[in-house]
């Protein structure tokens, strides 16, 4: 069941990243055009679907914007159930760094999409009328299944799998932890003491690899906490400016039309210099995890290292086509943001970027 586990998420992660090529190359310009309505964010431009393109069928199959919170509620649940295994298999195999290192990154990763959650649940005004296509939403949800079985150790996802298999043939999620018992708590606090000496001290151990294992996860928590603050920052600029806006932009806003009178011009920190700081904050927050997954390794000296699944060159295969797939669907939505902002809101600076000044 791992394999297949394995290669349903490794398929996944490079279909989402070629489809986000030909989305933005615009390489099939009939599949192309769908994929970027597809990765929409709940704005309503009838000049995204030329040739009346949004009467057909498949194009009005639509969910509320709003829904986006489902995919953090998913997020959060089942994370913790892997995070639970994760830590289980960090204290029982303690002395491995790789081990270790891929709990950190759940734990990172667990505190990223709860903080999501909140933010979507309360900080976040979604537009009346806002939708989004429903392949976008499923394939949403399949992305917040996907992201915690590649940050988890091969050891931790075997667990996860096997316990998602018990739970269907029993019948009832519960199993998902069973059998919760003393020991596995005990083995589960234990291992959340390896997590948090690991992300301070990085193991303490010596050597150039050691060094290198070091840097990789203080920086990749302080590129995680540094993306997650932005993120968060931006996140509760935009909702403000939806709440309410000076009387001064409410002005200007007479000279815009339809969905575009409903958003003000964001200003301050990477505002100034693009238009989605939210998407580049998120970017570099998923760096940081992936830094500490696969960082992690370098230079340890335990047995594990060299076996399958083990060491820093594993850890990049798992979780390089998902960093990949995070950037390229980003950039198109920021793209997409972007051209929106310029199209709609005369009042809009012309001199920003889209997510990357001089890149994007």
């Amino acid at each position: 069941m791992l394999i297949q586990a394995s290669r349903f998420v490794n398929s996944f992660w490079l279909i989402f990243f070629g489809l986000s090529v030909v989305a933005d190359l615009n390489l099939v310009p009939g599949l192309s055009g769908f994929l970027r309505a597809v990765a929409k964010r709940g704005k309503d431009d009838e000049g995204d679907d030329p040739a009346g393109k949004r009467r057909r069928p498949w194009w009005q199959v639509t969910v509320p914007h709003g829904w986006f919170t489902h995919f953090y509620v998913v997020g959060v649940l089942w994370n913790a159930v892997a995070l639970f295994h994760s830590l289980i298999e960090c204290a029982w195999a303690g002395s491995d760094p790789s081990v270790v290192g891929a709990a950190l990154a759940s734990t990172l990763f667990q505190a990223h999409v709860t903080r999501r959650l909140y933010e979507s649940a309360f900080v976040s005004i979604h537009r009346p009328g806002g939708r989004m296509h429903v392949v976008g939403y499923l394939i949403g949800v399949v992305y917040y299944i996907c992201v915690p079985l590649t940050l988890a150790h091969p050891l931790a996802a075997a667990a996860v799998v096997g316990s998602v298999t018990d739970a269907w043939r029993r019948g009832s999620i519960a199993y998902l932890l069973e059998p919760v018992d003393g020991t596995k708590l005990a083995a589960a606090a234990d291992g959340i003491r390896h997590v948090l000496k690991f992300a301070f001290t990085a193991s303490g151990r010596s050597g150039v690899g050691a060094l290198m294992s070091g840097f990789c996860v203080m920086g990749g928590v302080y590129a995680w906490g540094v993306g997650n603050a932005h993120q968060h920052r931006y996140h509760v600029a935009l909702a403000k400016l939806r709440g309410g806006e000076k009387k001064r932009e409410n002005v200007e806003k007479k000279e815009r039309t339809g969905a575009a009178k409903e958003y003000g011009v964001p200003r301050g920190g990477w505002f100034e210099s693009v238009s989605c700081p939210h998407y580049a904050a998120e970017v570099l927050l998923y760096v940081g995890i992936c830094a500490v997954a696969c960082g992690s390794g370098l230079g340890a000296g335990g047995i594990a290292t060299g076996a399958a699944g083990f060491g820093p060159a594993a850890a990049l295969a798992r979780t390089a086509p998902m960093l990949a797939s995070v950037a390229g669907n980003l950039s198109i939505a920021a793209r997409r943001n972007h051209e929106w902002y310029l199209r709609h809101m005369p009042d809009y600076p012309k001199g920003r970027w889209a997510m990357i000044p001089g890149i994007l």
